[in-house]
């Protein structure tokens, strides 16, 4: 029986030994990782991280030949959003395992998201080949060139992406996007309209609105605008969209009061600020401007575009040492076009100032301020049709803004244009009827063309003005008034005999 036993053992170490032998000599070695990955797997479904690396580690001991145990070390590391990391894992497993249908596109996500454009664009291109036809693969790759700023290429992989799958509203979106970038508004129209009934969130919606505004459609950009912060109130582009809406109808107490809101929905921070300071540009109102381009530079102090603006603000006060630094770089900055115009301007280089206010025009038509720079240029010119020209193109983008109203009456008092001087005072008057300096101009108006036309009632009306004047302020016209009374006293006489 002994002799039995020791037969029976030393079979089972023989056994044993030719085990060993096959497991160093086998060419799938990675075969007892697999119950480890599928445990992982589990792991990695219900969130537990941690546990799920544990279990992957342990696998790397028994093989570090498995690509799937790579892979889920790299998901473990996308879900922490450490895409550096992901990157090495992913990169081992697509080495090992090249035809994984769905490594290649995992790899040039994280890729993507380390920054890694170029190396990204490789990983997408072998996962089409893998896995041609295929919509996510299509939108990771027309996202890597979006990043690249290369807008027609990314189109046409969302575009077909989308075509892959009517149901990627990702790709629909991102393609929508990419032809605003490119001019094409007809187009993200379509598709944007589309999105909005069919898939409406803050996201597209606020895109919407954001073309709406390009357009100029500034109703629609209102409506969009407000249903993206319906779907979600943290979505600051929207509040900022509203913002240029409002301002751009020199509607400064909306402005103001959806400002005011994004920061009490604690959306605060530079942008908001560089963004609430450029409306206050739109409405004229510099100081506030600069106040809220400084608050932006004490949240960041290497705000660029902040830098941008102030350099036209400080153009304006008739400092030019920002501009002079920003120029040679950021030369096709509107801010900069508008400030190096102001700069010509100073210097006497009339020519070249218009030159460049035109130019700025041209950059951005909605910086209405630049045809009032335009109108003191060609007054330097004595070019008084032009002046007029742009004059009337200020007030027609700026009907509400006294001081302009104001400074294209006086030009027209002083070529003797009394009728249409009147006309631009009275409505001045509408929007400030106790301003003294408008009254008193108005007065001056009244007073020359029924001097010059004389008509008793329009004559009692410029007496009643210098009345109503008196009462309010201080009256400039004295003696003009004293000549009406005479007028007006004579025409009684006549009327009498």
């Amino acid at each position: 029986m002994s002799d039995l036993l020791k037969n029976i053992v030393g079979k089972i170490k023989n056994l044993s030994e030719l085990i060993d032998s096959y497991k160093k000599a086998s060419i799938i070695q990675s075969l007892p990782t697999v119950a480890y990955v599928n445990r992982a797997k589990k792991l990695i479904e219900n969130r537990n991280l941690d546990e799920a690396e544990q279990v992957l580690n342990k696998a790397l001991d028994i093989s570090d030949q498995d690509s799937r145990v790579y892979k889920y070390l790299g998901k473990i590391y996308e879900l922490r959003t450490k895409f550096e990391d992901a990157v090495k894992f992913y990169s081992k497993s697509a080495k090992i395992n090249p035809q994984d249908k769905e490594i290649w596109l995992r790899l040039g996500m994280c890729q993507l998201n380390s920054k890694m454009y170029n190396q990204a664009l490789e990983s997408f291109e072998q996962a089409n080949k893998v896995t041609p036809l295929n919509t996510d693969v299509q939108t990771g790759w027309g996202m890597t060139l979006m990043k690249l700023k290369k807008y027609a290429l990314a189109r046409d992989k969302f575009v077909a992406a989308a075509q892959i799958s009517k149901y990627n509203f990702t790709a629909i979106l991102l393609s929508a996007i990419m032809e605003v970038k490119l001019c094409d508004y007809d187009s993200a129209e379509a598709k944007l309209e589309f999105l909005a009934k069919v898939a409406p969130n803050e996201s597209s919606t606020y895109e919407y609105a954001n073309l709406k505004l390009l357009k100029a459609d500034y109703d629609a950009a209102e409506k969009y605008a407000k249903k993206s912060i319906e779907y979600n109130k943290q979505m600051q582009p929207a509040y900022i969209v509203l913002g240029e809406v409002y301002s751009r109808r020199k509607d400064r107490a909306q402005t103001e009061k959806i400002f005011k809101t994004a920061v009490d929905n604690d959306l605060e921070n530079e942008v908001l600020h560089y963004e609430w300071g450029k409306a206050y540009i739109r409405m004229f109102d510099f100081q506030k401007a600069r106040e809220h381009f400084n608050i932006a530079l004490e949240k960041d102090s290497e705000y660029l575009d902040v830098k941008l603006a102030l350099a036209l603000l400080d153009a304006l006060e008739g400092k030019f040492e920002l501009v002079n630094e920003l120029k040679g770089k950021y030369g096709n900055d509107v801010f900069i076009q508008e400030a190096m115009a102001l700069e010509k301007l100073s210097s006497g280089r009339v020519e070249d100032a218009i030159d460049m206010f035109k130019k700025a025009l041209r950059t951005d038509g909605s910086k209405s301020y630049n045809y009032l720079n335009l109108a003191r240029a060609y007054q330097k010119l004595d070019n008084k049709d032009k002046v007029r020209d742009n004059f009337e193109k200020f007030i027609r983008e700026a009907s509400g803004y006294l001081p302009g109203l104001l400074e294209y009456a006086k030009w027209l008092i002083s070529i003797s244009d009394y009728s249409d001087a009147q006309r631009k005072l009275r409505k001045a008057e509408r929007i400030d009827g106790h301003n003294n300096e408008v009254l008193n101009l108005l007065f001056l108006t009244m007073y020359t063309l029924a001097k010059d036309n004389v008509c008793e009632y329009n004559i009692k009306e410029a007496l009643s003005l210098a009345k109503r004047i008196e009462a309010e302020g201080s009256f400039n016209y004295e003696a003009e008034k004293l000549e009406l009374e005479e007028i007006l006293k004579n025409i009684n006489i006549q009327g009498n005999e």
